[in-house]
């Protein structure tokens, strides 16, 4: 009988001891892999996941041949090189100012500065105020009607910056736009209507065109 208590006792630890070592490794397995899932779900990052769109190529409007090889006016078709100071360096006060390209101010300042040779004299403030900027001090022509060279001018209806852009080309009753876009587009060309009264931009209100050209007498 003694015997037999003894063997009952010797197994009954023996078991107790198995169950403790399975207990202990199972939570020695658990515990990293529930702290990798953790890790894996706080670090992921929503750009990894996300499927970009393909990108698009935006075709350009076709100039006729006889107004890209003119003599006097050389209309930009392409975006200027990063080594041109017109648009990137000091020398333009918007991008001194730190509101480089793509931005539609620092780009017509620089085209008008590339088309006359001479430092323009236009407002160093938003889109906007370009056009009132011109007018009340005099500088240069302006007007509504569309000329090579000139700077279209818009005012947002709802308030905010504006945009202003370069006529690269009137062919009939087109005109041919060359452009920059704050947080969009480094450079683009779009056309708009002559008579439109809007210039191509609907909701926003067209001020006219500065002549950089022809300063005011």
């Amino acid at each position: 009988m003694k015997i037999l208590i003894k063997a009952v006792s010797f197994l009954t630890a023996f078991l107790l001891l198995a169950c403790t070592i399975t207990a202990i490794s199972a939570a020695m397995y658990e515990e990293p892999e529930r702290a990798i899932e953790e890790t894996t779900v706080e670090t992921q990052s929503p750009t990894e996941a996300a499927t970009l769109p393909p990108a698009t190529e935006k075709k350009l409007p076709e100039v006729p041949e006889h107004l890209q090889n003119e003599d006097e006016y050389k209309p930009r078709l392409t975006s200027p090189d990063a080594d041109n100071t017109r648009y990137y360096s000091g020398e333009n006060p918007f991008y001194a100012a730190g509101y480089g390209m793509p931005n539609c101010t620092c780009y017509a300042w620089g085209r008008a500065y590339e088309i006359s040779g001479e430092r323009p004299e236009l407002s160093p403030y938003d889109a906007c105020t370009w056009y009132d900027y011109n007018a009340e001090n005099q500088i240069y022509d302006y007007g509504d009607q569309p000329e090579q060279g000139a700077i279209a001018c818009w005012a947002y209806a709802d308030g905010g910056p504006g945009h202003v852009a370069v006529v690269e080309q009137v062919d009939g009753d087109m005109v041919l736009l060359s452009n920059s876009a704050y947080s969009g587009a480094e450079f683009y060309m779009d056309t708009v209507p002559v008579d439109d009264p809007s210039a191509g931009r609907e909701n926003w209100i067209f001020q006219g065109y500065i002549y950089p050209g022809n300063k005011t007498e």
